[in-house]
């Protein structure tokens, strides 16, 4: 509560806006950090257990389709090249520890380990120029109640006034980042700078061994990547993940437990149908959304994470990224495919 009281105040720090943008964004980083410790531990349900037969009949077709969709532990070949790509989740959950037992010994003969972007990296955000900070923020005379309709207004106040947020100082926030950090919900297992995931475990463990550790991406970079959608988009996903909050649709831990069983993109595909249900967005634009995120946050990602990865020095590393990268198309392990590297899935 403490951190969102002075995100508020940082907001609305009169017209120095250098000084108060970068104060807004470690504040608002702050608030990331802090997120997982003051919400509820996930208490959702496991959807794919509640699936008509014909929904789970297309989730079955579409994951036999998609390239690498099982799978959290992966060994890429090529020459004298070893690559491990392991998928990992970024919130804690009491499972990792047994994770961590099977995968310690490829961590320990990793000439280096790299991660999505560094502890060091997000701890100097509070430092960023202030035209990175204003990823955070609306364009000059932009405010959110002109983007969201008015019964999607309406819940972001009540919305507001449970997390303890004022809405005056979130109206000159994107709403990306009011759905990230406002919008909580104890079975999120993804987001900036949560704590004891599987990530976490990895960098402590690297660094108890002097394991060298190496960033795939700069926090600015992946920042940009959720920043670049539309406003209209942010928006209505926005207006969307509000009505689903306050429809009484049980929370979802689809993800999670998907995670845990290696087959995270089984969340991926169900969740404009998940959506639909609760929601008055249609499946047609609920998938369309969907998309459009994953566009953006995953496949670009994905694609510019090559560089790094191929320009390694050490012959054999580790490459431990959100498991949602791991699958598809235009995911990490077809990345390397298409570069002529043999895929071996591994022991997790």
């Amino acid at each position: 509560m403490m951190k969102r009281i002075s995100l508020a105040r940082a907001l609305t720090l009169g017209p120095k806006p250098g000084p108060a943008l970068g104060l807004i964004l470690g504040l608002t980083l702050g608030l990331a950090l802090q997120a997982p410790a003051a919400d509820a531990a996930c208490r959702g349900i496991d959807y794919r257990d509640h699936l008509p037969a014909a929904t789970e009949a297309r989730l079955a077709r579409e994951m036999a389709a998609t390239p690498f969709s099982r799978g959290n532990h992966w060994v890429a070949t090529k020459a004298n090249r070893t690559i491990h790509v392991i998928g990992t989740m970024h919130g804690g959950d009491a499972r990792m520890a047994r994770v961590m037992r099977t995968l310690r010994p490829v961590l320990a003969a990793a000439g280096a380990i790299y991660l999505e972007t560094s502890d060091t990296g997000l701890q100097r955000l509070d430092r960023m120029p202030d035209a990175l900070a204003r990823s955070f923020l609306l364009p000059q005379g932009q405010e959110l109640r002109q983007l969201l309709p008015r019964d999607a207004w309406e819940r972001f106040l009540l919305t507001a006034r449970l997390s303890g947020v004022d809405p005056d100082t979130m109206n000159r926030m994107q709403p990306w980042a009011i759905s990230m950090f406002v919008v909580q919900s104890g079975c999120r297992p993804y987001g900036f700078g949560l704590r004891r995931g599987l990530d976490d475990r990895i960098s402590d463990f690297a660094r108890r061994k002097r394991i060298p550790l190496g960033a795939l991406e700069t926090p600015e970079q992946a920042l940009a990547a959720i920043a670049g959608l539309p406003l209209s988009d942010q928006a209505r996903m926005l207006a969307l993940e509000l009505e689903l909050v306050q429809s009484g649709k049980p929370e979802d831990a689809t993800p999670v437990e998907a995670y845990f069983d290696q087959s995270v993109w089984t969340s991926f595909v169900l969740a404009p149908w998940i959506s639909a249900q609760y929601s008055s967005f249609s499946g047609a634009e609920t998938a369309r959304l969907w998309r459009q995120y994953n566009r953006r946050v995953l496949d670009q990602r994905n694609q510019r994470w090559m560089k790094p990865i191929l320009a390694a020095r050490q012959d054999r590393i580790v490459a431990a990224v959100g498991a949602a990268h791991l699958p598809g198309e235009n995911g990490v392990l077809n990345l390397l495919k298409a570069k002529g590297f043999k895929l071996t899935r591994a022991p997790w």
